[in-house]
């Protein structure tokens, strides 16, 4: 890795510190160290979450706005920490105490830990393909390209469905019924991002991306 491509020390330092809170708060809500980790289910969240880590560190830019950018929905990111809290410590906390779960018992735990993996391997494989060229905010890098191929061949936002689908993964790690009422509210926090980021690259691509537009869907094929 040259100098240049290196990521910013705020980056190395800043996502490694947010994961590990994100893992944390997960432990405190659940109340302790020895029940939270005394299920497989959740330590294999903690895995999963553990080999985030350098990929989302070391492979993407962070929230650089490179060369160019477009204006967040503002409403979007203290949502997305709103919402980042809830699944951190709320979620555990009432799965602790049998508060608003779902029923299934394991069976549910289960489910929903392969929904997560999915969404993980959905999140991190865009993330590996477009490495600096993926950021967390809207813009533009330095050479960039439009991207239609290898995760991108069927869907125009495949790392938004790895959220979604981590999201309701966790819904079944902990059985929160109370996650499931709040998923149309995830899924049009995203829908008014990817209308932003949609906008933009029409800008940035112009026909190219009206064509891709045309011959992909947004999360799934078929359907949206």
């Amino acid at each position: 890795m040259t100098p240049r491509s290196r990521p910013p020390w705020r980056q190395l330092v800043g996502i490694p510190l947010n994961v590990l809170l994100f893992l944390l708060l997960m432990v405190m809500g659940w109340g302790s160290v020895a029940g939270f980790f005394a299920h497989p289910v959740r330590v294999g969240v903690v895995i999963l979450h553990l080999i985030m880590i350098p990929v989302m560190t070391l492979s993407t830019s962070g929230r650089s706005r490179g060369q160019r950018s477009a204006p967040d929905w503002r409403p979007f990111f203290p949502l997305l920490a709103a919402h980042s809290l809830f699944t951190a410590f709320v979620m555990p906390y009432m799965d602790a105490r049998d508060r608003w779960v779902l029923p299934g018992g394991d069976v549910t735990r289960w489910v929903g830990f392969a929904v997560l993996a999915l969404g993980v391997l959905l999140r991190l494989g865009p993330m590996l393909e477009l490495g600096r060229r993926f950021v967390s905010v809207v813009a533009i890098q330095e050479d960039h390209r439009l991207h239609t191929t290898g995760f991108y061949a069927a869907v125009r936002h495949p790392s938004y469905l790895g959220i979604l689908l981590m999201d309701l993964g966790f819904a079944g790690v902990f059985r929160s019924a109370v996650a499931l009422v709040l998923m149309p509210v995830v899924f049009w926090m995203f829908k008014r991002r990817m209308d932003i980021e949609e906008g933009f690259l029409v800008e940035q691509f112009g026909q190219g991306y009206r064509d891709y537009m045309g011959r992909t869907a947004r999360l799934l094929p078929g359907a949206y």
